[in-house]
C-alpha cells in the first residue's frame, strides 16, 4: 500500500516538473513588449509639415517603415536631447534594419525652431532623423490629434514617443525613455516579423 502512494506521489511530482519546464520554455521564448500597446491600433493622423531642408513632409510618405514620432524643442536641456540620444542608440543597434525605421521630431516651439535650427539640433544625433515645423496653428492641430499638451511656449510638453507601423497605424507609445533597451528590443522583435 505504501508503494502505491509512492508511485502516485512520484507521478504527480513528474507532472509538476514537466509543467514547470514547459512554462519556463514558453515564457523564455516569448517577447515582452516594452511600449504601451494600443489595442486595437488606430490610424495615425497624417500631416504636412516643413522639414530641416524646407521640404514638405507627410507622415504617409513613410508607409512601409516604422515611424518613431517625438514632440519636443531644440532649446530643451533635458528630456528632448536625452530622448533623441536614446533614439540614436536604438537606430545604431538596429544595424542594417535601421533603414526600415524613421525617427521624426515635431517641434513644440515653432517660434524658435526654424528648419535651420532643427537641422542643426538633429545633426548632433543622426543625419537620417527628420525635424518638422510649421505655423503655430497648424502644429496646434497636430498636437491635439496626438494628445500632446504644449505649455509655456513649448517648453512644457508631453514626452511620449509614438510608434507608427508600416501601414500608418499608431500601435504603441513610450513614456519618457530611460534608456534605449526596451524600444530597441521592441523594434527588433517587430522587424523580425514574428
Amino acid at each position: 500500500m505504501n508503494r502505491k502512494y509512492l508511485v502516485v506521489a512520484m507521478a504527480l511530482l513528474l507532472v509538476i516538473v514537466m509543467v514547470a519546464l514547459v512554462y519556463a520554455y514558453v515564457t523564455s521564448n516569448s517577447n515582452t513588449f516594452h511600449g504601451s500597446l494600443i489595442s486595437p491600433p488606430k490610424p495615425a493622423a497624417d500631416f504636412a509639415l516643413t522639414n530641416q531642408t524646407r521640404s514638405t513632409v507627410h507622415l504617409s510618405d513613410f508607409r512601409g517603415k516604422y515611424v518613431l514620432l517625438f514632440f519636443g524643442f531644440t532649446n530643451c536641456t533635458e528630456e528632448c536631447p536625452l530622448t533623441m540620444g536614446f533614439l540614436k542608440q536604438m537606430h545604431d543597434r538596429l544595424g542594417s534594419q535601421a533603414d526600415m525605421t524613421q525617427v521624426m521630431m515635431i517641434t513644440t516651439d515653432p517660434t524658435k525652431d526654424t528648419p535651420q535650427v532643427l537641422g542643426s539640433f538633429l545633426s548632433h544625433f543622426d543625419p537620417s532623423f527628420i525635424g518638422l515645423t510649421s505655423s503655430f496653428n497648424v502644429l496646434q492641430n497636430i498636437w491635439a490629434e496626438y494628445g500632446v499638451t504644449v505649455l509655456d511656449n513649448g517648453e512644457t510638453h508631453t514626452s511620449y514617443v509614438y510608434l507608427i507601423d508600416p501601414q500608418g497605424n499608431l500601435i504603441a507609445t513610450y513614456p519618457l525613455l530611460e534608456n534605449a533597451d526596451g524600444i530597441t528590443a521592441d523594434l527588433k522583435y517587430l522587424l523580425s516579423g514574428k
